[in-house]
Order: structure tokens, then C-alpha cells, then sequence
């Protein structure tokens, strides 16, 4: 099962590396961003607001209306699902303006509500939600936060980092999952509700994301 990956026009991008049988999709002012790695995607979508020239040839690509219901990444999220994709890596999401953040986590668990492994990479951190029932593994070292998403997230159990947990609930208006730690390989399930799992990238110079099991994202 392949990748798709979304990439927008944010400046805390991160560089992707597309393999065989992937499929990249430029949101609007993504393009520049894979023009830089040299990464040509394979469809273009949004209302190109944030493009300065002409529309480059040879892409395929759709224009919406600058006046339009979603937002151009959430047109490509739903362009990668239309394809059937069911693993998602979303980049050049955040960094930018804070309510265009806000509205891509949005994304993250839409995306989990229909069945998607998706991950936002993000110059310093990951982001994935996980919809109950469900279990996420994590590996690397460094924090780990949990946020309850919506009014709250029952039956959560952390294991294999230092503050566990078991069959507690977390409040959407309570900070209680911030700032755990992960020292190798660590688990993240919940039973019923919403969680934002925050993993904070640990060195500064790669990261080695594995798409064939994007719930496992590991940082090093």
C-alpha cells in the first residue's frame, strides 16, 4: 500500500522523499516548496493564490475559486482519499497562520474518523490523531503529549514512557497529557473519543518518517 502526500504551502515544510508508486500533491503554494527539493507532484489543487506565475505545464492540476467552502489542503485531502489512499503524510501545515494550523488538525482527524493514517510533519514535531478504539505505537526518544479532542477521550492508557496511565479519561479543557516522556517505544490506545498525539522531533537534522506504517512515525 502506497503514500500520499500533501504538502502546502506553510514554511515549516519538510522535505519528503516520494518512493515508487506514491502520489504527491501540491496545495496551491506547496508547489514552491517541491520545486525546491526538485520533487515534481503529480496533481496540483487549489484556488493558486499563492502562486506568482503562470500555472506550470505538464502538471495535471484543478483551480477552485478563491471564494470557496475548504481550504486548498483540505481539497487535497479529500483528492487523496477520492484515489483511495488510506496513508497520508501532510507537510507544510503549520508555521504559518495560526487559524489555518488549527483548521489542519481539524484535517488530522477528519482524516482518522475515516479510517486515514495521517501524519503532519512539522520542522520540530509530528502530529496524528487516533479515534477509539484504537492503539498507536511510538519510538524514539524525547516528548510525548496527548490531547483530548473535543469534550473528552475515554478508556486512555499510555505505556512504556515515564507518567503511565490506564483506562483514565482526558478533558478537551485539561492539559493533563502534556509533556511525557518517551525513552524508545511507547504505546497510545483509547477507547472511545479523540486524541492528538504530539511527538517532538529530538534532533535537528532528519527525520525518518515510515509511510508503509505512518501510524509508527518514528523521529530520530
Amino acid at each position: 500500500m502506497h503514500t500520499c502526500y500533501i504538502v502546502g504551502a506553510a514554511p515549516q515544510a519538510v522535505r519528503i522523499a516520494p518512493q515508487a508508486g506514491d502520489f504527491t500533491i501540491a496545495a496551491d503554494g506547496g508547489l514552491h516548496h517541491l520545486q525546491a527539493w526538485g520533487v515534481e507532484p503529480d496533481y496540483l489543487i487549489g484556488d493558486m493564490d499563492s502562486l506568482q506565475s503562470e500555472l506550470p505545464s505538464g502538471i495535471s492540476h484543478v483551480k477552485y475559486p478563491a471564494e470557496k467552502d475548504d481550504t486548498d489542503l483540505a481539497l487535497a485531502l479529500e483528492e487523496a482519499l477520492r484515489r483511495g489512499y488510506t496513508r497520508v503524510v501532510l507537510t507544510g501545515c503549520t508555521g504559518g497562520r495560526a487559524d489555518h494550523t488549527f483548521a489542519n488538525l481539524q484535517l488530522l482527524v477528519q482524516a482518522a474518523k475515516r479510517g486515514v493514517q495521517a501524519v503532519m510533519l512539522d520542522e520540530d514535531y509530528t502530529l496524528t490523531a487516533l479515534v477509539g478504539p484504537g492503539e498507536l505505537t511510538l519510538q524514539s526518544h524525547g516528548t510525548v503529549s496527548v490531547f483530548a479532542y473535543g469534550e473528552r477521550a475515554e478508556g486512555v492508557t499510555i505505556t512504556g514512557m515515564k507518567y503511565e496511565i490506564a483506562n483514565e479519561t482526558l478533558y478537551g479543557d485539561v492539559p493533563r497529557g502534556i509533556s511525557n516522556e518517551l525513552d524508545g517505544t511507547g504505546t497510545v490506545a483509547v477507547e472511545r473519543g479523540v486524541l492528538l498525539v504530539y511527538q517532538m522531533k529530538t534532533t535537528p537534522s532528519r527525520y525518518a518518517c515510515h509511510p508503509s506504517t505512518v501510524r509508527n512515525c518514528q523521529l530520530s
